[in-house]
């Protein structure tokens, strides 16, 4: 059962062979890489109650990129290794039409699909989004599962604010992620 899904949603997702071979990625990929280790890996062992998606995209046709502690194999918890799934995902996912999904033989599910659409595919019990400003996290301490959205860019909208439930937003989607399963952490 999967107790947390992290969504980080970016408006675009630029990554080149080239860059990820060299180790000189973009900031995009950096953040996606550093989110999945953070979310996965970062408690002495996987994660299996956990996932992290990586989107991108119009939120009418967004590209996503699932890792999940429960079916994924062979990915290693370094940043490189790590951008290199993003690049093999992304072009995976670059190939579907909209309302498509794949599940890859390394356990990384790859979807092309809408915003809402998704949200229903996941039935989360709560929708918790990162909001600037919103500082009371007295009602959110202690909420650990359902999805947690960082939106980056465009994405980073105060309106869904009156959509779901407002959480106080960190400086970037790594801190966001390690703060909610630390939560957990000391719940459990």
């Amino acid at each position: 059962m999967m107790d947390r899904r992290f969504l980080v949603l970016f408006d675009g997702f630029p990554i080149e062979e080239a860059q990820v071979k060299s180790g000189e990625n973009t900031h995009q990929v950096i953040v996606a890489s550093r989110c999945v280790n953070v979310a996965l890996f970062l408690s002495g062992n996987l994660r299996r109650n956990v996932s992290i998606s990586i989107a991108w995209g119009e939120t009418s046709d967004l590209r996503v990129i699932t890792f999940s502690g429960e079916t994924l194999k062979r990915v290693s918890p370094d940043e490189r290794s790590i951008s290199f799934f993003l690049l093999k995902s992304t072009r995976v996912v670059e190939r579907l039409s909209v309302d498509q999904a794949i599940l890859m033989d390394n356990g990384i599910e790859v979807a092309r699909t809408d915003f809402n659409s998704l949200l229903q595919k996941w039935d989360p019990s709560n929708v918790y989004v990162s909001v600037m400003g919103n500082e009371d996290s007295e009602q959110t301490d202690n909420r650990t599962t359902g999805v947690f959205v960082y939106g980056i860019g465009t994405h980073e909208n105060p309106k869904m604010k009156k959509q779901f439930l407002a959480i106080p937003r960190p400086p970037n989607p790594e801190r966001f992620i390690l703060d909610i399963n630390l939560k957990s952490d000391w719940n459990d």
